[in-house]
């Protein structure tokens, strides 16, 4: 939760970039239609369009992820422009594979369940309605994999594109005709989290969450608090951090806002445990807008946009592109 700032902010954008460009495609599956006809034959299957070094985009592959973009409820694209979002998504994949970039199918399997969350669906009840559309699963998530490995390429082969200057800010503020300090609150926070090792069982993960929650229930202050904390079975205690609001994701804002001083946050689980946090102090202070996450963001947005442009154009003229069967074949 108190990790590094412009850490969290990056990755939240990216994330939120993958799922902007992978969640229309669940908007009309939840509707429940009609099964569709699956599109699959050997000869279609095996009409390429396209070789991208070596590795064929099929006329099935066009019309998979053509199939996408219409249960997504919007105009879909034309054939070339399919064949083109296909040829890079080759690209990206290739350039992972080249710098030794692995997701594993338990992260991608993270992001499909998140999309299916977001249109309000169960994985299962999710896969379901994707796979009556006429849409195939593997295919899905290898699109969502390409997203994946690709913010790991940029963040290697275009890393100024996850860079915001506090000057950047002030001068798009400056631009706009908005002050650049404003009132924000100042918190000073401890965290402590109880130990989880890697692969415990549920059990042993939701005793540990009871253990978090005794330990909240029954904090008085955050010294006190320190020094039994230091008594308990693995538990971490951490250094003291102060955090700004205008640093903090909307989440966490609202959540230290209903938490008093002195108390402590519900259990959350976090990698490596159970993370509780306490409230030792809250202030009002004057902040400098630079610090605005939201700023931040949509200035990283932009920066990604054109980041990802510039490197894939790279690509391209690096890469072997041979197009081949321009028209289209009967399923």
């Amino acid at each position: 939760m108190l990790e590094d700032d412009r850490t969290v902010i990056s990755m939240s954008v990216v994330c939120a970039r993958i799922l902007a460009r992978l969640f229309a495609a669940s908007l009309l599956v939840v509707v429940g239609g009609a099964t569709v006809a699956p599109l699959s034959t050997p000869a279609f299957a095996q009409y390429v369009v396209a070789v991208v070094n070596g590795e064929p985009v099929t006329a099935l592959d066009v019309a998979q992820r053509m199939r996408l973009h219409q249960i997504g409820g919007r105009r879909p694209p034309s054939r070339p422009e399919i064949i083109e979002e296909l040829i890079n998504e080759k690209l990206k994949l290739q350039a992972a594979d080249r710098l030794g970039i692995v997701i594993t199918d338990e992260e991608v399997d993270r992001i499909f369940s998140q999309i299916g969350r977001n249109a309000g669906r169960g994985v299962t009840e999710f896969t379901k309605g994707l796979t009556q559309s006429g849409v195939d699963i593997r295919r899905f998530k290898t699109r969502i994999k390409s997203e994946l490995v690709w913010r790991q390429v940029m963040q290697q082969r275009a890393p100024a594109s996850f860079m915001v200057r506090d000057a950047d800010i002030v001068a798009l503020l400056a631009a706009r005709g908005q002050t650049t300090q404003i009132t924000a609150i100042q918190y000073s926070l401890r965290q402590f989290v109880f130990v989880v090792p890697r692969r415990s069982s549920p059990a042993v993960l939701a005793a540990r969450m009871r253990e978090a929650e005794a330990f909240r229930k029954s904090f008085a202050n955050c010294e006190e608090g320190a020094l039994r904390a230091r008594q308990l079975r693995e538990v971490v205690v951490r250094d003291p951090v102060t955090r700004v609001s205008t640093d903090l994701a909307p989440r966490l804002k609202d959540l230290l806002e209903r938490t008093p001083i002195g108390s402590l946050t519900p259990p959350e689980p976090i990698a490596g445990g159970i993370e509780v946090v306490a409230v030792c102090g809250r202030k009002e202070t004057l902040a400098d807008v630079s610090s605005r996450r939201e700023m931040r963001e949509e200035l990283l947005g932009q920066r990604l946009q054109s980041g990802e442009k510039e490197l894939l154009e790279k690509l391209r003229k690096t890469s072997i592109i041979e197009y081949r069967n321009t028209t289209e074949p009967k399923p």
